[in-house]
C-alpha cells in the first residue's frame, strides 16, 4: 500500500496515514479499540491496533473501506499535524507490527525499532550529500 495517494474524505475530513480513529462499533466501543492509519490506497486504509482492552494491540487490522470513515462506524480521535513526523512514526509503528510471534520479546521490538532508526539515518544523510 501506498503512503501518500489522493485522501479520501471522511466525516471531519480526508483518511490520512497517521490519523487514529476509535472504533465505535456496538461491540468495540467498551474495548476502547483504537485503529492507527498506517498505509492508505484509493479505497482502503491499513490499520493497526495501537489499544483494545481485550490485548490484541499491536495487530494489523484486515484492509477497511474508505467508505466506511464517513460513516458513524469510527471516530477521529487524533488527527496528523505534522507531515514529516508522523510519515516517520507511522514507519516505527509499522515496523513494530511486522514484529511476528505469539509473544515477541522487547528485544525483536527494539531490532525493528532500531532498523527503521537506521534507514531514516540513512536516507538524511543522502539527502544532505
Amino acid at each position: 500500500m501506498s503512503a501518500s495517494p489522493s485522501p479520501v474524505s471522511s466525516t471531519v475530513g480526508p483518511v490520512r496515514v497517521g490519523q487514529l480513529w476509535q472504533d465505535m462499533a456496538p461491540d468495540m466501543v467498551d474495548r476502547e479499540r483504537m485503529l492507527r492509519v498506517v498505509a492508505v490506497t484509493e479505497t482502503h486504509a491499513e490499520c493497526v491496533i495501537e489499544r483494545d482492552t481485550r490485548g490484541t494491540g499491536g495487530r494489523k487490522t484486515r484492509p477497511l473501506a474508505l467508505r466506511r470513515f464517513a460513516t458513524s462506524a469510527f471516530r477521529l480521535i487524533e488527527d496528523v499535524i505534522d507531515g514529516a513526523d508522523q510519515a516517520r512514526y507511522a514507519r516505527f509503528l509499522a515496523a513494530m507490527t511486522d514484529v511476528q510471534g505469539a509473544n515477541p520479546s522487547p528485544v525483536e521490538y527494539a531490532r525493528a525499532a532500531l532498523r527503521v532508526h537506521n534507514e531514516l539515518t540513512a536516507e538524511a544523510a543522502k539527502a544532505h550529500h
